[in-house]
C-alpha cells in the first residue's frame, strides 16, 4: 500500500505538472522578431476588447491608486476562457494602518458588456470606461460587502506599450498596454457603508493573451513610480525554459507628456538583481530579490529598493485550489506567489542628474 501511495502521488504530481506547464515541445521566444506594425500613436481601440472569447484567451483591465491618506486601492475586471467562460472583479483595499480587505465577485455572461472601439467594461453595476485621457471606475458596495468607490482617473502622462505591446512565441502571446502610466485620482470611496471624498495618484493598464501565463513565463518583476516630474515603468519578464529561458527587460520614462526612454529587450537594456527575499516563501520557491537595477544603452538607469511588503499571496490558496492538488503541485516544485512592495527608487539621467522617488514593485513567481 505504501508503494501504491508513492506511485499515485508521483502520477498525480506529473499530471499536475503537465496540466499546469503544458508540453515540453514549445516554440522558442525570439526577442528580435516581435510584432512591431503599429505606429507610436496609441489609439482608443487599443484599450477596448481585444479577445474573441476563444479557448484559453483571457483579458483584464486593471487600476491601482495610492491615496493621500496612505491607503491603497486595487481593482481588476477579468474575462477568462479556459475550462469555461468566467467573468469577475477583484477588489483590494489596504487601509492607512495596513488592514486589508479583499473580495472576488463573479458575474454571469448576461451581466457583462464589452466594447471594442474603446475601453468600456460593465459587470453588473460595476464599470470601467475611458478614452486614454480620463477614466471612470465604479465598484458597487452592494457587491463588495459595503466597500466601493466612484473614481475619476485623469492621465498626466502619455500611454505606453513596448512596440505593439505583444510578447509572442509562435502563435502564443501575452499583450500589455499601459493606458495611464501615471494619473490623478479624485472621487469618493465607501468603507463599511460610509462615504468620504478621496484624492491621490493612480495607474491603469490592460492585458490580454491566448495561453496560460505560466506556459510563457516562469516569473516577472514589474515596477511603476514617480520621481519629480518623471514617470517610470520597469519590467523584466522571465520566459520558461522550454521557451528559451530568456529575460525580457522593458524600460519607460516620461516627463509629463514627453517620452524620455522607450526601450525593450536585451539589445538596449541591462538588468541586475540583489538582496535575496527571505522568510516569506516556501523552501521550494525560486529565489526572488527585492532590489532591481535596470540600465539603458544610453546610460539612463533606475535603481529600485523594495521596502515594505504590501501583499504576499500564495496564488493557489487565493484561488482556493483543493489541498490535495496543492500538495501534488508542490511535489512538482510548483508553488506560485505574488508579492507587492512599497519601494524607493533613484532615476539617473545620462546628464548626471538624479531624482529620488517612490513606487510599487510586484514580483510574480508563476512556478
Amino acid at each position: 500500500m505504501f508503494y501504491f501511495k508513492i506511485f499515485f502521488l508521483s502520477f498525480i504530481s506529473l499530471s499536475c505538472s503537465r496540466i499546469y506547464l503544458g508540453s515540453y515541445d514549445q516554440v522558442i521566444f525570439d526577442e528580435i522578431n516581435q510584432p512591431n506594425s503599429l505606429s507610436d500613436n496609441i489609439e482608443l481601440w487599443e484599450d477596448g476588447l481585444r479577445t474573441e472569447g476563444e479557448r484559453n484567451q483571457y483579458e483584464w483591465w486593471y487600476m491601482d491608486a495610492k491615496l493621500d491618506d496612505g491607503s491603497v486601492i486595487v481593482a481588476y475586471f477579468y474575462k477568462v476562457h479556459f475550462i469555461k467562460d468566467r467573468y469577475f472583479i477583484g477588489f483590494n483595499y489596504t487601509s492607512p494602518e495596513g488592514k486589508e480587505f479583499f473580495k472576488l465577485k463573479y458575474f454571469k455572461k448576461s451581466e457583462v458588456q464589452f466594447e471594442s472601439d474603446s475601453c468600456y467594461v460593465t459587470m453588473g453595476e460595476n464599470s470601467f470606461s475611458g478614452n486614454l485621457n480620463k477614466y471612470k471606475i465604479r465598484i458597487d458596495p452592494i457587491d463588495f460587502d459595503g466597500f466601493g468607490f466612484d473614481l475619476v482617473l485623469t492621465s498626466n502622462s502619455s500611454p505606453y506599450r513596448p512596440q505593439d505591446g505583444i510578447i509572442k512565441a509562435g502563435e502564443s502571446y501575452f499583450a500589455w498596454l499601459a493606458a495611464v502610466p501615471s494619473g490623478k485620482i479624485n472621487g469618493s470611496i465607501i468603507i463599511d457603508n460610509e462615504n468620504k471624498s478621496i484624492s491621490g495618484s493612480g495607474y491603469h493598464d490592460h492585458n490580454w493573451g491566448n495561453i496560460p501565463l505560466q506556459r510563457l513565463f516562469k516569473s516577472w518583476t514589474w515596477f511603476r513610480g514617480k520621481a519629480g516630474p518623471y514617470t517610470v515603468i520597469v519590467a523584466e519578464l522571465n520566459t520558461v525554459n522550454n521557451r528559451g529561458g530568456f529575460d525580457i527587460p522593458i524600460l519607460f520614462v516620461s516627463k509629463n507628456e514627453n517620452i524620455i526612454v522607450d526601450k525593450f529587450g536585451n539589445r538596449e537594456l541591462y538588468t541586475m538583481k540583489n538582496s535575496l527575499i527571505k522568510n516569506i516563501y516556501t523552501k521550494k520557491n525560486e529565489p526572488q530579490f527585492s532590489n532591481f537595477l535596470i540600465t539603458s544603452d544610453n546610460n539612463i538607469s533606475v535603481a529600485i529598493t523594495g521596502i515594505d511588503i504590501i501583499e504576499n499571496i500564495n496564488i493557489f490558496k487565493r484561488m482556493k485550489v483543493p489541498l490535495p492538488f496543492r500538495w501534488a503541485f508542490s511535489s512538482s516544485n510548483i508553488d506560485p506567489y505574488y508579492t507587492r512592495f512599497s519601494s524607493n527608487f533613484t532615476l539617473k539621467l545620462n546628464s548626471g542628474l538624479e531624482f529620488e522617488g517612490k513606487g510599487i514593485m510586484e514580483i510574480m513567481d508563476l512556478q
